[in-house]
């Protein structure tokens, strides 16, 4: 195994620079000086094409008018600006040139806001990526394995599945609810007619339903104690109260009336005066008050 598999070299790709002091000294940047930053950086190869052709001209004192025709004809390592949008956003490639019209690249820089960054190619997004959907994977199946149920050989393994539990704001909430639904149907009960009031439909909740039932219960409760009460005081004050209004049905045939013999003008006979006579061993019964 090659050391450099053991220990790969830092591509700097979780590093980006930024040099305040060259920011204020030279102004904000521009398509002219924006190399001339990016050089000062450690993303820079000092072995490029175009350190080499900075340092043929460094002691002419003749300035490059056209760098990119110049780099064409070297051979190698260079670096190009593909994209400028001052002064917040720059591209640069890397890439390596092989004749005047052929260019292979090799890495990608971005300048945003002062700051040199390198740009990830697609094996380490790819990469990257993949290696965090399988660590939520991992950790999603450690916790399923810790919190495996037991096994039995009736079911195998069965997860228990409960009930979501409200919390109590969300129970607070409902009850709410469902008191000024209670409320508001107790009032249309009462303004409405029997014919007219509204029924509960199939699709209600389940607790307004109950509500409507109690309430129906309470109502005809009240209902039947007020009669039993008017006619308890109709029977106290000796007036007589029809059965229908007591929500009892007579009978077809009506009961024979018992008719009480006329007692005599005259006083009792001795022998209605004398108690009758028990059965022997028996104790004396007490004589009965005649009117």
């Amino acid at each position: 195994m090659d050391f450099n598999d053991l220990h790969p070299s830092d591509d700097y790709s979780h590093r980006f620079f930024i040099w305040h002091e060259w920011i204020q000294a030279n102004g904000p940047l521009t398509s002219e000086n924006v190399f001339d930053y990016f050089a000062t950086s450690m993303f820079y190869d000092k072995q490029s094409n175009n350190q080499v052709l900075r340092m043929q001209t460094m002691h002419t004192g003749v300035p490059i008018l056209n760098e990119s025709e110049e780099l064409k004809r070297f051979t190698g390592i260079e670096f190009a600006l593909v994209h400028a949008q001052p002064p917040s956003l720059f591209i640069i490639h890397k890439r390596e040139r092989s004749s005047r019209e052929e260019v292979r690249p090799l890495a990608a820089y971005f300048i945003m806001n002062n700051r040199i960054y390198r740009s990830p190619d697609v094996y380490g997004v790819l990469s990257n990526r993949l290696l965090t959907s399988l660590y939520a994977l991992q950790s999603s199946l450690d916790i399923l394995r810790i919190n495996r149920p037991d096994y039995t050989p009736r079911t195998g393994f069965i997860w228990p599945i409960t009930e979501q539990v409200m919390s109590d704001d969300t129970g607070k909430k409902w009850g709410a609810e469902d008191s000024a639904t209670a409320v508001s149907e107790t009032e249309i009960s009462t303004s409405q007619p029997e014919n007219q009031k509204p029924t509960v439909t199939a699709s209600g909740p389940k607790k307004q339903q109950n509500n409507m039932l109690m309430y129906n219960a309470m109502r005809s409760t009240a209902f039947h104690s007020k009669l039993s009460f008017s006619s308890s005081a109709s029977v106290r004050d000796g007036e007589s109260v029809p059965p229908e209004s007591l929500g009892i049905r007579s009978s077809a045939t009506p009961a024979p009336t018992v008719t009480r013999a006329a007692t005599p003008a005259s006083g009792p006979t001795p022998q209605d005066t004398l108690p009758p006579k028990g059965a022997p061993g028996a104790g004396k019964k007490k004589k009965k008050r005649t009117c």
